[in-house]
């Protein structure tokens, strides 16, 4: 079974996830079914600043990793949205993406004119990631990821046309001989 899409959206400027669902929709990508505390929690954990955020550590562990399961339980394409992740450390991205080696993860960052965040960059490949202008309106930054995730899925049939192609060839190989 082919690896499902994580699309995970860095940029300094926080999105309306919930007004993008239909326009998601289109490119098959859904939300995790978890509400904002815990997404919050999620980004105090990976970022380690839960005293900053004046909470204890036991309120946020393992709060990534519940984002992560309910990620799993959608069975299709996910999106999760994470402003805060922006100006992670490599340490922490290595955090993050570690709980999701069940994806393929592809990383949208809205950056526009400041640098992108290369900690992130270095730890997904090139044709993965993706940066976009900042101060996208959410219902043109819901577009491009659905027609990233459509383009992620051409690529997916186009790898699997060629193997059942390659397969095909040596199954005539065989027969000719």
């Amino acid at each position: 079974m082919a690896k499902r899409l994580f699309i995970l959206h860095l940029g300094p400027d926080a999105v309306d996830v919930s007004s993008m669902a239909e326009a998601l929709a289109v490119g098959g990508v859904r939300t995790p079914a978890v509400d904002a505390d815990a997404l919050a929690h999620a980004e105090v954990e990976i970022l380690r600043a839960h005293r900053a955020a004046g909470l204890r550590r036991k309120d946020v562990e393992g709060a990534w990793a519940r984002v992560c399961r309910r990620a799993r339980k959608t069975r299709t394409d996910c999106f999760v949205s994470m402003p805060g992740w922006f100006g992670a450390t490599s340490e922490q991205a290595a955090l993050a993406l570690d709980g999701l080696a069940d994806f393929r993860v592809v990383l949208v960052a809205t950056s526009g004119f400041t640098d992108p965040p290369r900690a992130w960059l270095s730890l997904v490949k090139d044709e993965r990631a993706h940066v976009l202008p900042a101060r996208l309106g959410d219902e043109q930054l819901a577009a491009q990821v659905a027609r990233i995730a459509l383009m992620e899925e051409e690529a997916r049939l186009d790898r699997l046309l060629a193997k059942v192609s390659r397969r095909r060839r040596m199954l005539d190989r065989r027969s000719a001989a």
